[in-house]
């Protein structure tokens, strides 16, 4: 009998193990939200200017990672490759404008995708689900960083000179290559072995365009993973 219940124990150990280590390892996500301001400073010719913040941007991602749990603290550490799609509006006055020719305000559709290489660290409640109870222990606090790069290119450009208005005219008529880097923190949800929700705020910088300088954007994404 001794010998038995020592087996049974083993085996719900060893399946307890194994449910935890299905939290871990490789996994994909979609998320999608959008942006609640940016900023940046535009060129045109010799003469600079801010950007009107403007919110309500989409942004729409997907990645593919894996997880480590370390096992001496709480703590989970991811590698992933994502892809970003942003799509935002561009708009702006000129206020030292001073020629009549000079271009006085403009505005731009401007989309781009970014792939970065990101970093997380989450703090793994996860072990603790015996004190905790296993809805509480399914939340992960998490912060991460990531680099890389992408393409930003321009749709239906106009600027004005106050008397009148010239579509496709500078700026913004370049498309380009540029770098980007971006931070990130958030909440995520475990509700089952295999699948979790989050929600995260997102800042993401830019390098400096033909056109458009220091600009970056501040945002939130909703999204959901899957490990296997």
């Amino acid at each position: 009998m001794q010998a038995a219940d020592l087996e049974l124990k083993s085996l719900g150990t060893a399946k307890e193990d194994a449910i935890g280590k299905r939290k871990f390892g490789p996994y994909v996500g979609v998320a999608m939200g959008a942006t609640t301001g940016q900023k940046g400073r535009v060129r045109i010719g010799n003469l600079r200017s801010d950007l009107n913040s403007h919110d309500g941007a989409a942004m729409i991602s997907m990645e593919v990672g894996k997880s480590w749990r370390m096992r001496r603290i709480p703590l989970m550490f991811s590698l992933d490759a994502e892809g970003t799609f942003t799509a935002t509006s561009l708009e702006g006055r000129v206020r030292n404008a001073t020629a009549a020719t000079d271009v006085r305000t403009y505005e731009a559709d401007m989309n781009s995708l970014f792939f970065t290489l990101n970093g997380t660290f989450a703090l793994d409640l996860w072990r603790y689900r015996a004190r905790m109870g296993q809805v509480l222990a399914g939340f992960r606090p998490y912060i991460g960083g990531g680099f890389g790069g992408g393409q930003v290119w321009y749709r239906n450009a106009t600027a004005s000179t106050g008397t009148s208005t010239v579509p496709n005219n500078t700026p913004f008529n370049i498309d380009e290559f540029i770098n980007s880097w971006n931070w990130y923190a958030g909440l995520e949800w475990c509700w089952k072995d295999q699948y979790s929700l989050f929600a995260e705020y997102r800042k993401t910088m830019v390098g400096d365009l033909d056109d458009l300088a220091d600009f970056s954007t501040e945002g939130y994404m909703i999204g959901f993973r899957y490990r296997y």
